[in-house]
């Protein structure tokens, strides 16, 4: 090891919470809150939480590679 600074801790530390925090979310959504709204509702929300973890995931990951370079 060249440096601790290579080591990606916060960005693996920050991946893992974020999909453990959406695997909650969806079981939450689809065992208790999806009741009031129907099928295409459901996947659309299902979709944006995807698209907003992954979101968070790639930035956490872009800001730990510029500030590498």
């Amino acid at each position: 090891m060249k440096n601790r600074e290579s080591i990606p801790f916060i960005p693996i530390v920050v991946t893992l919470v974020a999909g453990i925090c959406l695997a909650i979310f969806m079981l939450l959504h689809i065992l208790f809150w999806s009741q009031n709204f129907d099928l295409f509702q459901n996947i659309v929300i299902i979709f944006l939480s995807i698209v907003v973890a992954g979101c968070i995931m790639g930035l956490i990951w872009v800001f730990w590679v510029f500030r590498r370079a």
